[in-house]
């Protein structure tokens, strides 16, 4: 049985991407759990670098993106060799810019399709109302 060295409850003052970063700025060996509800992630960090990671549905980069729009959940990182997974490469800053990235464009996307302005008239983005 695996023991945890670090555990916590993630939401708003402790989202996924601060979890993530403690175990980078730690320089940790091991990997990151996760649960919210029926989901579930696997992050394997090696030295602070994130070398690996898994969801139920989702695999490298996808699975870090669908981990950093959680809103709630737990987590546990046991320390040791991670197992294997799917491999994510690129330096941690790389990753965090490009999940946060994803991200925005992922919660922009509703919007983007129509703008409504202060009478409630429905415009495309870019576009002009003139009066």
């Amino acid at each position: 049985m695996d023991t945890a060295q670090l555990s916590g409850r993630l939401g708003p003052a402790f989202p996924p991407l601060v979890a993530l970063q403690i175990c980078h700025v730690a320089e940790m060996t091991g990997t990151l759990r996760a649960r919210s509800g029926r989901r579930l992630v696997n992050v394997s960090f090696r030295g602070g670098e994130v070398v690996a990671a898994d969801s139920l549905g989702r695999e490298g980069l996808d699975a870090l993106v669908e981990f950093g729009g959680w809103s709630s959940g737990r987590f546990d990182f046991v320390c040791g060799v991670p197992p294997e997974g799917t491999c994510v490469r690129g330096p941690f800053a790389g990753l965090m810019l490009e999940i946060c990235r994803q991200l925005d464009e992922s919660r922009a996307a509703p919007h983007r399709a129509e703008v409504r302005d202060g009478d409630g008239a429905v415009t495309s983005p870019g576009s002009r109302i003139t009066r």
